[in-house]
């Protein structure tokens, strides 16, 4: 009677861990991730939330036992606040959308995994497959912490209308610093002879484009040290400071480009992808045709320009790494959610393959009229060559104090050589205290 009551109970006991086990294998495996609603650019985005949505089925459909989920209708400007209360609060998505203000902070307080070793150790991931401007967004303090998602790089618009009129040809992708200001020098005049400037050469130039097109930049990012006691620095200035005295102190506002009345203006990429197709060109730029170009060439420089990207980490909270790392892959190493960036955001592809000069001339001439003629030729070597700036901690205060003071010096008749020495050295005592 005792064993047959034994032989009940531990028959009793292996029926209750196979249940549990059942329970536990089909019991769904919930993945978090971490996104916020609309454009990471700043632009009108009708359909910002598809591009996720159908990523997620994708996963899920491949992943039966996986369910995904995230909180939805965070907006932009709420998004940093939200991630980091998350994190406070030991609830950090598994997987998250990192802006590049972000990247910094969050690697160094210990939010994001290390990717390196999944990069090496993944025989399915290839990192030539990106272009090494775009990948080096997500690497900082020597590891690569995020994945880009998409990119948007800063271009040249030019005013096509205004230049016709003039009778002054619109330049070639290789054009220099000379081409820019002589344009601009002959554009910028009083066309109503009533004594002020009303149509200019250029809106929104500024000293950060001149360094980049020059082959300079703020600060070096391995020695974390200032370089502006640079010749190519003083040269880029007294670029900006001879285009801006072209203006005669009028103040240029971007309505007056809107407007038709300035013939170049930088803006990123992404405003092209969303005003130049129908019908969103016709709610801005409905007055005069334009396009766009690279940034003109500095004597010491390239035509280069700075680009942004929306950058994709894992938790270093999370308990799901390896599921975690399948589905960053899928939304930002997959050409199909990649290829869908042209349809559904206003940003452009990471990914060689996709972000061709062929392919973003095609998915942009689809969306416009039939009339409309696009030369994006240059695009490849333009996202090759791209500038990603690092912001570092405390590089908002570093800037802010470049800048007020170099736009100062810019207005003035100062030694630009002198004033460059004695801020570089301020600069340098702010890096040492970071």
């Amino acid at each position: 009677m005792v064993r047959k009551r034994l032989r009940t109970f531990l028959i009793a006991i292996l029926v209750c861990c196979l249940a549990a086990t059942f329970y536990y294998t089909q019991k769904p495996i919930v993945l978090t991730i971490g996104v916020f609603a609309g454009s990471n650019w700043n632009v009108p985005s009708p359909y910002g939330g598809k591009i996720i949505d159908d990523v997620i089925e994708r996963f899920e459909k491949a992943h039966p036992n996986v369910q995904v989920e995230y909180v939805s209708g965070i907006l932009k400007e709420d998004y940093s606040d939200w991630v980091s209360k998350e994190a406070l609060d030991g609830k950090l998505p598994d997987v998250f959308m990192v802006l590049s203000d972000d990247l910094s902070t969050y690697a160094k307080v210990g939010m994001l995994e290390p990717l390196d070793t999944y990069m090496q150790t993944d025989a399915d991931f290839n990192k030539n497959r990106y272009f090494s401007t775009t990948l080096n967004a997500g690497n900082i303090y020597d590891h690569q912490y995020a994945l880009p998602y998409e990119s948007s790089p800063t271009l040249m618009f030019v005013n096509k209308t205004l230049l016709e009129e003039n009778g002054v040809a619109i330049p070639n992708v290789n054009w220099t610093w000379d081409d820019f200001y002589s344009i601009c020098e002959k554009l910028t005049v009083d066309t109503d002879g009533d004594g002020e400037i009303d149509q200019f050469g250029e809106y929104g130039y500024t000293w950060q484009n001149a360094l980049s097109s020059n082959g300079q930049a703020l600060y070096d990012e391995e020695s974390m040290k200032c370089t502006l006691q640079k010749q190519d620095v003083y040269s880029a200035i007294e670029f900006v400071r001879q285009l801006n005295r072209l203006n005669r102190n009028q103040n240029v506002k971007s309505g007056l480009f809107d407007k038709g009345k300035v013939a170049f203006c930088p803006m990123m990429f992404s405003e092209y992808r969303t005003y130049k197709p129908y019908p969103w060109s016709v709610k801005k730029y409905s007055s005069f045709e334009w396009d766009c170009l690279p940034m003109p060439a500095g004597p010491s420089g390239n035509n280069v320009s700075q680009m942004d990207s929306l950058l994709c980490g894992i938790s270093k909270m999370s308990s799901k790494k390896k599921m975690a790392w399948e589905f960053l892959k899928l939304l930002c190493y997959d050409e199909t959610t990649q290829e869908s960036l042209f349809k559904y955001s206003q940003g452009v592809s990471v990914l060689k393959n996709v972000s061709t000069s062929k392919n973003v001339t095609k998915y942009i001439q689809e969306d416009a009229p039939l009339d409309s003629n696009y030369n994006l030729d240059f695009f490849d070597d333009m996202m090759e060559q791209a500038i990603t700036i690092k912001k570092l901690d405390g590089y908002d205060q570093l800037y802010s104090m470049a800048d007020s003071e170099i736009r100062r010096v810019i207005g003035t008749n100062e030694d630009i050589e002198l004033a460059m020495q004695n801020l570089n050295d301020e600069l340098n005592i702010l890096l040492e205290k970071q």
